[in-house]
């Protein structure tokens, strides 16, 4: 573990985040990020000023974001119609520009954060992956490129399954966009490969620049260091978990997932799940298996879903509600990236059990702490261990929490940034 009292604070800083979204809101897992980031630097001694694009987020407070007060917010104005079709044809078409940098290309933002720069005398600016990394270049800065996810990596997994990912466009929830992706479908896997290729080319740029760059997967950071040439951080989420937790055998319910249903993934896994993998589990002597699944999930979304699948919508108060159950469900997911369902999970006691291409940069080892499950048949032994007490669950549980402790609490985490402030200062 870090020395955490070694971190110094001597020097306040002047901070500007540019990001995607509002970190303010209903939870997400990005946004988890962004809120790490915002509360590590005020517990370092730094100001914040937060410019995010699109009107703040309607369940926001008005003044204040993860208990900080005096950490500002700016909207940014989105690209209008005409910028996006340059960004397309000039951008995209030749290969120059990703699609996700032009939904976030503004001119009006860029000015925007122009003055802010002036004004309010920014001394380091981070962006928010890479599709606000363009601000960064241009702002001529002490610069963090905060990338998340190897995007590159997405699209082009995306493309072999052929399939329009959910995020393609952001958070840009435009009628004509969403009308032009419909038209570009049976163009998906094309523009997903055109996609990843450029956008790999744009990581390696934004590896390779003055920035400090930093992934939240060590596995991804390992990948483009050896593609770039240069290091590159991992820093992901911060969340804290409770002190202490329930045992497993005092725990009234069996298996619960957790994921928005506004996210496609989450919504297809689950249908998969009710329809071809709940109805083997009685096969295999498991029966009246239920799932309940927490987050956020509209009327439409239960609609051919089985009465065994139940719903909690979202919840302020995750810990309590994971405690009550004794297993996380997680489905095969796209690879990649740091799920953090399965953060949660572990530092509340609740044992995973997970398909294994949803492991993959997590740094978890089978058997240890985490349990896999490929079919039905393994999910139901697995769940038969659940029923039967058995006490090795317990051991897994506990090692699962101690790894999750050591690598995304918020004291690791300051840790991190300041050394981040430190280099780029």
């Amino acid at each position: 573990m870090p020395s955490f009292e070694l971190v110094s604070t001597a020097q306040s800083r002047r901070v500007l985040l540019i990001a995607t979204r509002d970190p303010r809101g209903a939870l997400t897992g990005r946004k988890t990020v962004l809120r790490t980031i915002i509360s590590s630097l005020r517990s370092l001694g730094h100001t914040v000023f937060v410019a995010h694009f699109g009107a703040p987020d309607d369940a926001a407070p008005q003044h204040s974001s993860v208990g900080e007060v005096d950490v500002r917010y700016i909207s940014l104005p989105r690209p209008g119609s005409i910028e996006l079709t340059t960004s397309l044809l000039l951008g995209f078409v030749p290969g120059r520009q990703t699609l996700n940098e032009g939904l976030y290309a503004s001119r009006s933002a860029r000015k925007q954060l122009e003055r802010l720069v002036r004004e309010h005398g920014i001394d380091v600016i981070v962006t928010d992956m890479i599709r606000t990394a363009p601000y960064g270049e241009d702002l001529n800065l002490p610069w963090i490129a905060d990338l998340d996810d190897l995007l590159s990596l997405r699209y082009a997994r995306l493309a072999r399954q052929a399939e329009a990912p959910q995020g393609l466009l952001g958070y840009h929830n435009s009628r004509a966009l969403r009308a032009a992706m419909r038209l570009a479908r049976p163009f998906v896997r094309g523009i997903l490969n055109r996609e990843a290729s450029i956008m790999a080319r744009r990581e390696i740029a934004v590896a390779r620049s003055r920035a400090l760059v930093s992934t939240v997967s060590s596995t991804e950071a390992a990948r483009l260091a050896y593609s770039s040439g240069r290091p590159i951080a991992d820093t992901p989420m911060a969340i804290s978990g409770p002190d202490q937790v329930l045992p497993l055998d005092a725990r009234p319910n069996e298996l619960v997932f957790l994921g928005s249903f506004n996210y496609t993934p989450n919504r297809r896994s689950v249908q998969e799940f009710d329809r071809n993998v709940l109805p083997k589990l009685d096969g295999y002597g498991i029966d009246r298996v239920r799932l309940d699944v927490i987050g956020a999930v509209m009327p439409a979304d239960r609609f051919g879903l089985s009465e065994r699948v139940s719903f909690l919508g979202y919840v302020e108060d995750l810990d309590t509600i994971l405690q009550s159950y004794r297993t996380l469900l997680v489905t095969a997911v796209l690879q990649g990236g740091i799920k953090t369902k399965i953060i949660h999970a572990a530092l509340n006691g609740t044992v995973v059990l997970s398909h294994p291409d949803a492991l993959e940069g997590m740094g978890l080892q089978p058997d240890r702490e985490v349990l896999v499950w490929r079919t039905a048949e393994e999910l139901a032994h697995l769940l038969r261990r659940s029923r039967n007490r058995d006490p090795s669950l317990t051991i897994i549980a506990e090692n699962a929490r101690v790894w999750a402790q050591s690598r995304f609490s918020p004291a690791v985490l300051k840790v991190k940034w300041a050394e981040h402030l430190r280099k780029v200062t």
